[in-house]
């Protein structure tokens, strides 16, 4: 069975397709089961961008009712994507734990006050400083965070450097990368193949190959596979390569989630 486990609606601002779209979509693409995973993201640093979900009661009602409309078609999930800031995670936790999602997961979109996305964050920096910093603050919020089942879309960075793209250069920092981790490993969390990095340069996922082989190595047995689809026409994109990425990484299998539950689905 196909497993879309990032999916944005339009209760993100960045959201381009309403919660039913999308599920009409996923049946018509052969798709089993989707999770909605639409951002909570507090005290983002742009003051003219809410990256919140403005009503979550509104937004899981929603949910509810598609999974009462499809059911027997399509599984759907009620998750969300956290985004980690040392100053908001006590507040961010009280929302995880005060809503019945089936799955969290935990990015990080905002580096010292900073987002990727924009040039700014490389000003004045090396591409290697760039990705360090990055490194350093998500290994330092996984040690601090813990209300989550996956880490989101690590090697951010990569999908907006403003620099050419280098082979081998999602390997930059590889010893934060591989304490990064063992410590998801650790605090039993797993990682997602987020494939809307088949759209840089770089023509591979987040994490790329050899880190999500590594973290297979290491022991990792939770993955997640998620498209990071903000519009119905990429729900599902780039799976036939990421699937085929996570099995010559060494799994069998993904990883579903209900009320946070972990479920393996053979592939």
């Amino acid at each position: 069975m196909i497993i879309d486990y990032h999916l944005h609606s339009k209760y993100s601002v960045d959201g381009r397709m309403s919660i039913e779209e999308a599920c009409k979509n996923a049946i018509m693409e052969g798709i089993g089961e989707i999770a909605f995973t639409d951002h909570i993201d507090l005290d983002w640093p742009d003051p003219d961008l809410t990256f919140n979900i403005s009503d979550i009661d509104q937004y899981i009602n929603e949910i509810d009712e598609m999974r009462r409309k499809y059911r027997g078609q399509l599984i759907i999930k009620t998750g969300i994507e956290v985004g980690m800031q040392p100053q908001v995670l006590d507040e961010t936790s009280d929302i995880v734990n005060n809503y019945p999602f089936d799955f969290v997961i935990a990015s990080v979109h905002i580096v010292k006050g900073m987002d990727p996305y924009r040039r700014e964050y490389y000003k004045g920096k090396t591409k290697e400083e760039s990705y360090r910093l990055y490194y350093e603050e998500t290994l330092e919020l996984i040690n601090e965070f813990s209300d989550f089942d996956v880490l989101g879309h690590l090697g951010y960075v990569r999908r907006y450097s403003p620099l050419p793209y280098e082979q081998g250069e999602d390997l930059l920092c590889f010893d934060l990368i591989e304490e990064i981790l063992k410590t998801l490993i650790e605090n039993g969390k797993g990682i997602e193949v987020n494939t809307s990095g088949y759209k840089h340069s770089s023509n591979c996922p987040m994490p790329s190959f050899k880190i999500i082989e590594r973290y297979r190595e290491l022991g990792g047995t939770i993955i997640t596979i998620g498209s990071d689809a903000h519009s119905v026409e990429d729900i599902g994109f780039g799976f036939e390569a990421g699937l085929e990425i996570i099995k010559k990484s060494g799994f069998d299998s993904i990883t579903s989630f209900n009320s946070r539950m972990q479920r393996s689905i053979p592939i």
